[in-house]
């Protein structure tokens, strides 16, 4: 700011006047000043736009090494996949139990990743519109139970799928004494 008023000054001064031979000095002196600045600004452009390109290939890298990173992980799961594609094809009879241990790796990958389940089938739990939708069109009170028939999931915090469910039934004394007459 000091350099600034200082310039500020001394082109007042050239402006006012003095004397002819040391006008012509202090105008020179400032053209030179000012034409130092628009060099410093053009190089502090520059590279601030090297910086801004730098941060940009970084920021694509890491999210391809992290895709890559997946991608490998998901290899042997898909060998699996792919091997009982074939033997189903070739001779049928597909044993479930293997392929939900082939889904159950996916999971565990993604789990690593931040993956998280909301709720499981068949779990009641209290009813939050943040995390459920309701699929029988109702609109309970948020707190009252609820039991879920799809499980929902976020990843990094973020909801990317909402638990699907229903209102719980609960069986009550209330109903088994109505059943009693």
């Amino acid at each position: 700011m000091s350099q600034k008023s200082g310039f500020l000054q001394r082109l007042l001064k050239v402006l006012k006047g003095n004397d002819g031979s040391k006008t012509s000095c202090d105008m020179a002196g400032l053209h030179l000043e000012l034409s130092e600045r628009d060099e410093e600004i053009v190089r502090l452009k520059k590279e601030y736009a090297l910086q801004r390109e730098q941060s940009r290939e970084q920021v694509e890298r890491a999210g391809r090494e992290a895709v890559e990173g997946i991608v490998y992980e998901f290899a042997a799961p898909l060998s699996t996949l792919s091997a009982m594609q074939a033997r189903q094809t070739e001779k049928g009879g597909l044993n479930p139990a293997d392929l939900l241990q082939v889904v159950s790796s996916f999971r565990k990958i993604l789990e690593k990743r931040g993956l998280e389940q909301i709720g499981s089938v068949g779990d009641e739990m209290p009813y939050d519109p943040v995390l459920h939708q309701m699929l029988d069109g109702s609109c309970p009170p948020p707190g009252e139970a609820v039991s879920i028939r799809f499980a929902g999931f976020r990843f990094n915090d973020r909801i990317i799928a909402k638990a699907q469910a229903g209102i719980a039934r609960h069986s009550s004394g209330k109903e088994d004494v109505d059943n009693v007459d």
